[in-house]
């Protein structure tokens, strides 16, 4: 029986788009990935990575550099638990102009909105298109997947790539806000109305079509917060009835995510002082879950192997004894020892010493038996023993000599 598969795209959807990633440094992977790909695996689903990468048609990666880029990607999931079935990239890029491998400036059909990839994967492992999902955040992405018969999930764009649907791609299945939110709709855990997001206006400016590897456009400077200051509204007030106070004036400001938040001062008194805002909550890559600073700075969460995880996902992050921040200090004394054991080795000077001279010696000696009185006396059995002897006493003092 065919499985099913959720056909991911990589940069955006996996990891942070950086634009043309080649180095093992650039990978940062998204909070909720390593989940989402656990839930999605343990529910028979096969995952599959298809991407565009016509950083190769234009000379700036190569083929291997890619094969490394993927293998240090598969070592980073491993780290959390997670893990994909295989990566199909495109490498051509159909513009021949100043392409240094004209041999990929072709028309292909690997190359999304194309579904080539996908329909070779299916291929590949005997895969059930229409129970299959495509998940991407770029509208080529979707395209891609309804070529190839599979539902589809559109996720947030990057400014590089944020444009109105085009008049030639129907709908998708359903949005989502990440890879954790989609795994939710393909499993059944939220239903696909209940993550629908809002589509681009059209008169939004649709920016240039770039590759889903293409350099993104530096980060623009935060905008200072606007603060606004309503009017305040005249007390009402009955007849022989006494005065109201004065209703709180609040100000409200924007903050980073767009939400209003609001203080409320009264004119009776100054206003005091404002606290410096509480530390944002970061995500744990394991799970996806929020980390409050506090289990941060009482040591239950903590960075490991190079990942932040929250304190349920650490207990459960397998450590090699003696290794990493939480090791004991005799562990670490250890270390040290055996360093410093490997560096008084390594500085030895390379001096002749007794073993070894007599080992020459004995060598020596052991040829002039062997060969010289073997072929020329006539007790050739005697000499070959004695040479055998000999040759044994060599390795004996080798041996002696490396352990002094």
């Amino acid at each position: 029986m065919p499985d099913p598969a959720v056909f991911l795209d990589r940069d955006g959807t996996l990891i942070r788009e950086v634009g043309y990633a080649s180095r093992p440094e650039q990978i940062r992977i998204l909070g909720g990935v390593a989940q989402a790909l656990r839930d999605l695996a343990e529910a028979g689903y096969r995952l599959i990575v298809v991407t565009n990468q016509s950083g190769i048609a234009r000379g700036y990666i190569t083929e291997d550099d890619l094969e490394r880029f993927h293998d240090a990607l598969d070592r980073q999931l491993h780290l959390l638990g997670a893990s994909v079935d295989a990566y199909y990239a495109c490498p051509h890029h159909p513009d021949p102009a100043g392409r240094p491998r004209p041999d990929l400036a072709v028309e292909c059909d690997c190359r999304k909105p194309k579904p080539g990839l996908i329909l070779r994967a299916a291929e590949d492992f005997g895969i059930d298109l229409a129970a299959s999902w495509t998940v991407g955040d770029t509208w080529r992405d979707v395209a891609a997947g309804q070529a190839a018969g599979t539902r589809t999930i559109k996720l947030p764009a990057d400014a590089a790539h944020r444009a109105p649907r085009p008049d030639d791609v129907a709908p998708p299945t359903a949005e989502a806000r990440g890879l954790a939110d989609a795994a939710d709709i393909i499993l059944g855990r939220e239903a696909p109305a209940e993550r629908a997001m809002e589509a681009l206006s059209p008169e939004e400016s649709e920016p240039e079509e770039t590759d889903e590897d293409d350099e993104p456009p530096p980060d623009l400077a935060s905008t200072p917060e606007a603060e606004t200051e309503p009017e305040t509204a005249e007390p009402e007030t009955e007849p022989e009835a006494a005065p109201e106070p004065a209703p709180e004036r609040v100000v409200e400001s924007l903050s980073p995510s767009g939400r209003g938040l609001g203080e409320a001062n009264t004119d009776e008194q100054p206003p005091e002082p404002s606290e410096p805002p509480p530390a944002e909550p970061r995500q744990c890559a394991r799970c996806g879950g929020e980390v409050a600073p506090d289990d941060i700075a009482r040591g239950a969460a903590a960075v490991r192997d190079g990942f932040l995880l929250c304190p349920e996902c650490l207990a459960q992050q397998p450590r090699e004894p003696g290794a990493g921040p939480d090791a004991s200090v005799e562990d670490l004394l250890r270390l040290v020892l055996a360093e410093l054991q490997r560096m008084r080795r390594a500085q030895r000077p390379s001096s002749l010493s007794l073993f070894r001279l007599l080992a020459y010696i004995v060598q020596a000696a052991a040829l002039f038996f062997g060969f010289g009185m073997a072929l020329l006396g006539d007790e050739t059995d005697l000499y070959l023993r004695i040479a055998l002897l000999l040759q044994l006493l060599v390795l004996a003092l080798l041996l002696f000599e490396r352990r002094s």
